[in-house]
Order: C-alpha cells, then sequence, then structure tokens
C-alpha cells in the first residue's frame, strides 16, 4: 500500500502458492494475499469438481481468503496490501476511488480549487457520523492530518502521500508544532494549501494516511486499532490474528449501505480450491497447472473464472550503496542473467505477464517502448569481467519476506542462474513479513524480493514515490539529477499528456541505471461463485464490497 509494498511472490504466498511442487494461482478479492502453507493442496492431476453454490449463496455473507495485517489497523501506518484491505472498507477521506478507479466525493460533497492550483477548499456532508454515530465535522480532518504528520507517531506514509501540504513537513521534522496548511473554515470546510499545484493531489488524499479518524477514540485507549472508529462502509466486529477478521456492515454509510450484511476473510490457511469446491467460500483459486484448462473452457471450474491484471509490479532492488551493487556493471549484469520469459513459461505456466518495464500496462501513461535489459547471459558475464568486482563478487544475500521455510522455487532458479553465468554466491534470506517491511524502510539490505502495487492511477505513484532522490520511500537513495529533474517537471506540470511524455522519459532512465530488476506484471485468476454479483475486477485496492449483492442461482 501507498507505498502498499507487494509483500506477494518473490518470498511469500500470494497470487501463487509453492506447496508440495504444487503452483497454486489464488483468488484474492484485491491484490491480498491467500495462504494455502500448512494446507494440503488438491492433486494436480485430479479432475476439478463442478462447483455448485449450495447453501453459501443463501446467506448475505461473503466468505472469501483473507491474509493477516501486516501492521496495525491505523490509516496513517498502513503501507502493505494485506492491511489496506481492510483499512479501506473501515474508514474514509474527503475523497474515494470508484471501480473505474476515477476519483469520486466521500466524505466532502464538493470541493473547489483556488490560488493557481494551490488552494483545495472541501464541503463536507452533513450527514456522516462515525461508527458510533458521532458526526464527522471538519475539526476531525484538521486533527487526523496533524496527528499522521506528528513525529511521535512516526507514520512511514505521511510525508510521501501529504508532503506537498503546506507545513506538513515541517510538523513532521518538528520544525513546527502544527500544520499551518490546513484550516478549518467552518463545521463542514475544510481548507488545503499546497506548496505547489498537482494534478493528482486528489488521488493523493485517496490513501490511507489522508483518512479521518475520531479523536475520542484514539485518545482513549492505545489498542484502540482493535476497536477502530471508522467512517466507511463496514465495522470491524471480529478479529482473530490468523483465524478469521469479520467487517459487518454500516447502515449508517453515507454513500448507502452495503447490500451484504458481512464480509469475512478467512485467514488460517487450508486448501483454497478444496474450500471452494466445497462452498466453504465465495471465491476460490486452483492450480496453476489447469489455467490452461480453465481459461479454454475445458474445466468444471471455467465458469466460475475470471481474470483480472494487477495494476502491480513484481522485481528485484539492489542496493546501489552496497557492494558490489555500487557498480553499475554489476547491476546490469544480474538484470540480463534473468530469463523471465523461460521462468513465466515453465515454472508459473503463463500466470503473469512478463515485465519489461516498471509501469504495469494498466497504469495511465503506460508505454510500450520503454525496456529493461534483456536476457543475455553472455554479455552479463563480460560485464563481470569490465566491473571493479572482477573475479571478487563479495557475498550477496538476497532478503525476502516470508516464514522459516524453503525458498520459493523462483527464487531458487534465478540463485542458480546467478551462481551458474556469473559465479555468484547469492544467499536466501527469509524474513519476517513485518521486519521485511522495516528492513526495507531503513535501506539496509544489499538485495530485496520487492513489489510495489498502485496507490492511484498516476505514474508519479511508482517512478515519483520510489525514485525521485527526496522521496522518504526511496529506501536505498537512488539519485539522478537528470530523473530527478523530469520527475519534478511531471509533478508539478499541469498538461497530463506532457506530464506522461516526461514520465516516460523518466523510466526509461531508471531502468538504464538497474537498481531495479522488473520481472513481472501479476494478474489474478479468480474464481468466484455465480451468486456473488457485482464485484468490482479492479487492478488495484480500493473500497468495494459495498457494491457486492449475493443472490441465490
Amino acid at each position: 500500500m501507498s507505498n502498499r509494498m507487494l509483500t506477494l511472490m518473490m518470498g511469500f504466498v500470494a497470487f501463487l502458492i509453492i506447496a508440495v511442487g504444487v503452483v497454486f494461482v489464488i483468488a484474492l478479492a484485491g491484490g491480498g494475499g491467500g495462504d494455502d502453507d500448512g494446507g494440503t493442496p488438491a492433486d494436480s492431476n485430479s479432475t476439478p469438481k463442478a462447483s455448485t453454490s449450495g447453501k453459501i449463496c443463501d446467506s448475505k455473507a461473503l466468505i472469501i481468503p483473507g491474509d493477516d495485517p501486516s501492521s496495525v489497523l491505523d490509516p496513517i501506518q498502513v503501507g502493505d496490501v494485506s492491511t489496506s484491505e481492510y483499512v479501506v472498507e473501515i474508514f474514509g477521506g474527503l475523497v474515494t476511488l470508484d471501480p473505474d478507479l476515477k476519483v469520486q466525493p466521500d466524505i466532502a460533497k464538493e470541493w473547489s480549487v483556488s490560488n493557481g492550483g494551490k488552494t483545495y477548499t472541501f464541503k463536507l456532508r452533513d450527514n456522516v457520523v462515525f461508527h458510533n454515530s458521532q458526526r464527522v465535522t471538519a475539526e476531525d480532518f484538521k486533527y487526523s492530518i496533524e496527528r499522521a504528520a506528528d513525529p511521535t507517531n512516526a507514520s512511514p506514509t505521511v510525508v510521501a502521500y501529504l508532503g506537498n501540504i503546506v507545513g506538513v513537513k515541517d510538523r513532521f521534522t518538528n520544525k513546527a508544532s502544527s500544520v499551518s496548511g490546513v484550516k478549518v473554515i467552518d463545521e463542514t470546510t475544510v481548507q488545503i494549501d499546497l506548496i505547489e499545484p498537482s494534478d493528482f493531489f486528489l488521488s493523493e488524499l485517496t490513501y490511507p494516511v489522508a483518512f479521518v479518524v475520531d479523536k475520542k477514540t484514539v485518545e482513549k485507549s492505545r489498542d484502540w486499532t482493535q476497536h477502530p472508529n471508522g467512517t466507511g462502509p463496514f465495522k470491524l466486529a471480529e478479529f482473530k490474528p490468523a483465524e478469521k477478521i469479520r467487517l459487518v456492515k454500516n447502515d449508517r454509510y453515507h454513500l448507502g449501505a452495503p447490500k451484504i450484511d458481512e464480509v469475512d476473510f478467512e485467514l488460517a490457511g487450508g486448501s483454497i480450491l478444496t474450500r471452494y469446491e466445497n462452498n466453504e467460500i465465495h471465491i476460490g483459486g486452483f492450480p496453476v497447472t489447469q489455467l490452461d484448462e480453465v481459461k479454454a473452457g475445458n474445466s468444471p471450474l471455467s465458469k466460475d473464472y475470471r481474470e483480472v491484471p494487477e495494476m502491480a509490479t513484481y522485481y528485484f532492488t539492489m542496493n546501489p550503496q552496497k557492494e558490489p551493487f555500487d557498480d553499475p556493471k554489476v547491476r546490469q549484469a544480474f538484470a540480463m542473467t534473468i530469463d523471465r520469459e523461460n521462468i513465466n513459461t515453465v515454472l508459473f505456466y503463463n500466470a503473469f505477464r512478463v515485465a519489461d518495464g516498471f509501469l504495469p500496462p494498466e497504469m495511465p501513461g503506460y508505454t510500450e517502448s520503454i525496456h529493461s535489459y534483456p536476457y543475455d547471459p553472455q554479455k552479463a558475464k563480460q560485464l563481470i569481467q569490465d566491473s571493479k568486482y572482477a573475479g571478487k563478487l563479495p557475498r550477496i544475500t538476497l532478503s525476502y519476506g516470508g516464514g522459516g521455510a524453503a525458498p520459493p522455487d523462483l527464487l531458487t532458479a534465478i540463485q542458480k542462474g546467478w551462481q551458474d553465468t556469473l559465479g555468484a554466491d547469492v544467499q536466501l534470506q527469509a524474513v519476517d513479513v513485518s521486519a521485511f517491511l522495516r528492513e526495507q524502510r531503513k535501506g539496509q539490505f544489499q538485495m530485496l524480493s520487492d513489489g510495489w502495487s498502485a496507490d492511484y492511477p498516476d505514474p508519479e505513484d511508482f517512478l515519483g514515490k520510489l525514485f525521485a532522490s527526496d522521496s522518504p520511500l526511496n529506501y536505498v537513495k537512488y539519485k539522478n539529477d537528470e530523473v530527478d529533474k523530469l520527475l519534478q517537471q511531471a509533478k508539478v506540470d499541469q498538461d497530463r499528456t506532457k506530464r506522461f511524455q516526461l514520465y516516460a522519459q523518466a523510466e526509461q532512465k531508471i531502468l538504464d541505471d538497474a537498481t531495479v530488476i522488473p520481472l513481472f506484471w501479476p494478474v489474478s485468476h479468480q474464481l468466484v461463485k455465480s451468486c456473488v454479483k457485482n464485484l468490482p475486477a479492479a487492478s488495484m485496492t480500493i473500497p468495494k464490497y459495498r457494491y457486492v449483492e449475493i443472490k441465490g442461482d
């Protein structure tokens, strides 16, 4: 999230699960992960059973696989997909993204822009209440942004997403006692002043760090996130770590009460396909070995299948501040030793799309001509010989999110390629998901198995957030003066076509510098019961369950 780090593929379970040698395609309702580790995977050679809905479609409770949150359910702490999946349903902000990923009014019913694009004035709806029925006012938004910027709360995302608001950076660095750019005009009007005009500011406000929280709830108890008091379409009713998260509908939701009574996220693992076939869950997945059959319509599961390309990228990050990746020739060599096409075909049965660039195809501004380094092992060998580490490559640690189980097949295959082609000794280090995110923020790693999922549909969310030298999410301190200049021009220009052209130039230079190796653009291959209606096929995490209906066949 967001920085929404996709702890998704390279080290632990999510879209694809590798268990007992079987790769599973997991149906995720919006980018999070379902965990089959420890369960018994379906026999990849067995014939799938035809899916019948049974009593599961007689209920108004949507039951789906889910992930344990990687952080507390506090909007200012969200930095990953699995946590944001819940936070966007429980909380809300001034604006939101609809299923078509367009910015729409949420708690604000309207707004105006003045002062050359640097002042936004929001008028709040008068019927918005927190889950405890307390009315939401402009003071609540002032408090929420002040709280996010308060350095004692150590929000990992506030500067990245709200840093263009006058005073946020000064408050976060303790140079000011308040955020001067957020002003309460009256009970239903809040004004936000920006440092510079921004074509994507409203989109940034859809990120959780900008959501409103209730001051009384937050300050009453240190464990308030176990009983959050939001404004979203659903309330947290039950949270049993590693077992279940249950959200129940908010009947007083200002944009219309959800059509289902609750959403039950099952966190306990087990075979997702078996549970789907047994009518224990509404959304499921299947062994990737059956993907061609399912897509071709030759499986009993085919009628329930849908494909949702994700606005996300899987990649490796090489830290240019650490040996041997301080030498660009070494980084280029590592990039040119990965045969992504062959890996996708042989290991993943073409479940992914090979990423030749960093921006996914669903992203506005995507440019097909952008390219990363091609697979060329002979040239890679020569680059190592030409580098300052010729004959003396140090041991390299590749960190990935996960538990203590054996590393996934993808990483071991790439590890072997680096050893055979470059003579590189790469050690694979599994790190607990929460610790992984902390290590990432510190920027102390040599190499990371990484991922990024869109927070909003604008190239800035990928390129500016991760590669601008002044971005707090640029964990490896990547710096290229030409890239910075292009990103700054694109950031402030109000001509969207020109902005996208500038981002394309920056993206190519970033790929040429090879601090990242794009690998795959993910695809969610889902099984959805026929009684589940109107489930948005969004390519990123948005509040979506209020649209869903369950209608018996």
